[in-house]
């Protein structure tokens, strides 16, 4: 693995989402092939073995996996390490505290959509195979919404908790909405233009194979389908939401360092005038 300090700009200048996250990734070559590798099997996994409950340990183990990627690109960002060199910078205790605080968010994230899915489906979560059938779009289409909601505000109000997990700063939830409300713009203006953006591309990319592959994803019974485009799709999608995940770890961090200095700026100019409190 790279294990070289490369350095990482923090000054004003920085480059875009775009540029970083791609950075990120090559930086990080050897979790990004990990994560890749590991998703893909997970696919293939769908298409050999199908139980019930399997989208349940699919979802924990994607948490695994993609906490993992998160971890790693946040560690790049932080002190320019990539590899193993780059969670030898850490003390355990902040590992295992990002990993918490990771769990808990993606519970957070997923639960408003996981419950209306019940409500109206009798099902936390679908497979691909229900996710198809016509009966449940408008279910998909409600949980949808529900999705971005609470993504948008964990993402504003309380993802920057993963980067002073690391950084060891020792703020907690009421710090993290502070600088979600001093960052609030700043974080949906990057969402907009990077991870939906990339979202709405690939989702075209991925159409237009399975309009030109003129294979069907689900068979006549209603299961996966194992051919050409199935597979093209399934290779697609596995990069599309590595780059996504880079992007919101970049966002992240960088929200966390322009709150931080916000609200430092913000106590200086009160500390130099009191009646600034109270405005």
């Amino acid at each position: 693995m790279a294990q070289d300090k490369e350095a990482v700009q923090t000054g004003p200048k920085q480059p875009g989402i775009w540029k970083t996250s791609f950075v990120a990734i090559f930086r990080c070559w050897a979790s990004t092939l990990i994560v890749a590798i590991l998703m893909l099997a997970m696919a293939f996994w769908q298409f050999a073995v199908s139980f019930s409950g399997q989208v349940y340990v699919i979802y924990v183990l994607g948490l695994v996996i993609w906490g993992y990627f998160a971890l790693s690109l946040f560690a790049w960002l932080q002190n320019g390490y990539a590899g193993i060199a780059a969670f030898k910078e850490f003390d355990v205790s902040r590992v295992r505290l990002f990993s918490g605080r990771y769990i808990v968010l993606q519970l957070l994230d997923t639960l408003p959509a996981s419950l209306g899915l019940f409500v109206l489906t009798g099902h936390f979560m679908l497979s691909p195979e229900d996710m198809a059938k016509i009966e449940n779009l408008s279910a998909i289409g409600i949980s949808s919404i529900f999705t971005f909601v609470s993504l948008w505000i964990v993402l504003v109000f309380f993802a920057t908790l993963l980067p002073a997990a690391l950084i060891g700063d020792g703020s907690g939830v009421g710090r993290a909405v502070a600088r979600g409300r001093k960052t609030v713009w700043y974080v949906t203006g990057r969402v907009l233009l990077g991870p939906v953006l990339m979202l709405f591309l690939g989702s075209m990319i991925v159409n237009l194979v399975q309009t030109a592959g003129g294979q069907p994803l689900i068979s006549s019974d209603g299961a996966l389908a194992f051919n050409a485009t199935s597979v093209i799709t399934m290779v697609l999608s596995s990069l599309q939401y590595i780059v996504i995940g880079a992007m919101i770890v970049v966002i992240v961090s960088r929200a966390y360092q322009l709150g931080e200095k916000r609200l430092t700026a913000e106590q200086a100019n009160i500390a130099s005038d009191p009646s600034l409190a109270h405005e």
